[in-house]
């Protein structure tokens, strides 16, 4: 997988960080009113939202297990700090990062709403460890951790950018999936983010 160079053409189109009220309100530490959140503390704050769930709070369908993933939530640490990258089962994806800015939504965009998807689909056939965690940490620079999302709780893996270049890696087609996601959001905002669908996040949002 090409992840750093996918990375680096995301991080340099992201905006530099979050402003909006709304990502002030979804789990960030409160600022004084009038001053947006820092760029980390927002980021921490979407994050936290998705992990901690439930399903029920995004309106999402049950799924058939408990143990089902209804979301995959994939950290990849990069030199600048670390992107996240959400995907749930009705075809919602986000992409942010450490260093502020990212992508919200897209599920009005009919390949990004594909993309996710489908890496919920291949998030369902990993072989998941039975014990959910409730420890989330991020990965250091090379690292990438993978977080799935199930009524029964979330479970994680570890693993690093160079493990998953292997072609037999276990966790390689969640990868590649999670990449998808990337770039038809990066293939949108380069076609001029037309058809509305999905949200810039940052300070140079274009009209």
């Amino acid at each position: 997988m090409r992840l750093v160079i996918i990375i680096v053409a995301v991080v340099v189109v992201a905006a530099i960080w979050f402003v909006t009220k709304s990502h002030a309100q979804s789990g960030a530490a409160s600022k004084p009113e009038g001053k947006p959140p820092e760029p980390k503390q927002a980021y921490l704050g979407l994050r936290k939202t998705m992990l901690d769930g439930p399903r029920t709070k995004f309106g999402l369908p049950p799924t058939s297990k408990p143990i089902e993933p209804w979301g995959v939530l994939m950290d990849w640490g990069v030199n600048n700090g670390v992107a996240t990258v959400v995907a749930t089962s009705d075809g919602s994806a986000s992409v942010y990062f450490t260093s502020g800015g990212g992508y919200i939504g897209g599920k009005g965009q009919e390949p990004i709403r594909r993309a996710a998807q489908r890496a919920v689909e291949v998030a369902r056939t990993v072989q998941l460890p039975s014990l959910p965690t409730r420890e989330f940490p991020v990965p250091e620079t090379g690292g990438v951790y993978f977080y799935f999302l199930a009524d029964a709780g979330v479970v994680a893996f570890r693993t690093s950018v160079q493990e998953l270049n292997s072609p037999v890696h276990p966790l390689r087609k969640i990868g590649d999936a999670m990449q998808e996601v990337i770039t038809q959001y990066r293939l949108w905002d380069e076609g001029g983010r037309k058809g509305g669908g999905g949200m810039l996040v940052g300070p140079n949002q274009r009209k």
